[in-house]
């Protein structure tokens, strides 16, 4: 069926939801290559064709249960939503304390979406899912609230949450810490898998990234020198988790992230993870700059303007590039628990020892020579970027040398 064919069809229609289930590959070659224009700022002019992809992509659409209209009125008539939250609030209180501030700085977001309709639908998925409400959550709803009517994106934000993506919204014991509990489990675990696919496709620039002199200073701080803990874990949980805990909605302008979800639902969600170091490499030249701030590059504010178009590009050309044993990873960690929780335990291997790092990732200088000595020439890590290694590292080829005639 041609793209435009595809565009014309009645969603609205029985006729034409069976149009669109039968062409879904088709639809997914609409979303790569052609792309479906952003929503408007004026409500009657939203897409409704974007609403009615996301229903078909996020299972909702040809679900057989209950009536969808009974089955949110049902949750509504429950009221105030009472499950605690980690700091002690009613869910119900922290909704209401973050719906006043949600996505602030989107026009298309504040001109489109009332705040009642927010704080219902959060409240409602609260009762429904009996979870307690999570800082994100509120941003999360924003793009389906802006492309479809209150009941839809009900519907498609609690099958997003609790069908395709749980672990997003799962908790866990965090090591070593007692019993205190960690949140957003898949959104942890995709920080290691952004790490990962880095390493893979731009090693140069993953080095500059973790080797940067804002993550050595704020190391200490964040890790309390704990044994075991890597720089880069300190940069992802600097600046890679909060694109992780909300698929991408740190980005702006609005209308452009939700192009992006066209992406995501078309290949799966997993691709926002994908998506993120894209944008990194897109900005490349200016992370690599000798001098540069990252912590001004990356922060919140600063981040670049999105270019939907470039950054699915780029995300789709990624992807063949990763090993089958990586995009197995990502397709997964959405939904397994366990994979998760093996990924979210950053425990340093040989491939994190790096020539330029001053902060040693091992318990001894001895330790980390031997680790070293005992890589192929090929693959030992260089530093692409110092002057000068440290002091403990300049002798290295001597001492790996007697190490290995010994």
């Amino acid at each position: 069926m041609r793209f435009d064919a595809l565009m014309k069809i009645d969603v609205e229609a029985k006729e034409g939801k069976e149009k669109l289930q039968s062409s879904f590959s088709a639809l997914r070659r609409l979303v790569l290559f052609r792309g479906i224009e952003a929503p408007t700022k004026n409500v009657e002019n939203r897409t409704k064709f974007r609403g009615q992809l996301w229903k078909l992509m996020t299972g909702v659409l040809f679900t057989e249960n209950e009536d969808p209209v009974d089955e949110y009125l049902k949750e509504i008539k429950k009221g105030k939503a009472t499950v605690k939250t980690a700091d002690g609030r009613t869910s119900y209180q922290a909704i209401r304390d973050d719906s006043f501030r949600t996505m602030k700085g989107a026009t298309l977001f504040d001109v489109t979406v009332e705040e009642p309709k927010l704080i219902r639908v959060l409240n409602s998925y609260v009762h429904r899912a009996n979870k307690p409400y999570n800082q994100g959550m509120n941003s999360i709803l924003c793009p389906f609230l802006v492309c479809m009517n209150e009941l839809d994106a009900f519907h498609c934000f609690y099958h997003l949450l609790e069908k395709m993506t749980p672990t997003y919204s799962m908790t866990y014991k965090r090591k070593g810490i007692g019993t205190s509990k960690g949140f957003y489990l898949g959104a942890r675990a995709a920080c290691r898998l952004a790490d990962k696919i880095l390493r893979e496709v731009d090693p140069e620039l993953h080095e500059s990234l973790m080797d940067s002199k804002t993550i050595r200073n704020n190391s200490e701080k964040i890790t309390g020198n704990t044994p075991g803990k890597s720089q880069a874990e300190v940069f992802h949980q600097l600046y890679t988790f909060r694109h992780m805990q909300v698929f991408s909605l740190v980005a702006r302008p609005l209308g452009e992230v939700i192009k992006l979800w066209d992406l995501f639902f078309a290949l799966g969600m997993h691709m926002h993870v994908v998506a993120y170091v894209a944008q990194l490499m897109l900005i490349r030249h200016r992370l690599m700059e000798r001098g540069a701030k990252i912590n001004k590059i990356l922060s919140q504010e600063a981040w670049p303007e999105l270019n939907a178009r470039e950054v699915t590009s780029l995300t789709t050309y990624l992807m063949p590039k990763l090993s089958d044993s990586l995009i197995e990873e990502l397709k997964s960690h959405v939904t397994d628990r366990e994979l998760c929780l093996r990924l979210v335990d950053w425990t340093p291997t040989t491939a994190d020892m790096k020539f330029g790092s001053e902060r040693r990732r091992t318990k001894s200088i001895g330790d980390s020579i031997m680790m070293l000595a005992a890589l192929p020439e090929s693959e030992r890590p260089r530093s692409s970027h110092r002057a000068r290694p440290p002091r403990y590292m300049r002798h290295r080829s001597t001492a790996a040398t007697s190490l290995e005639t010994a």
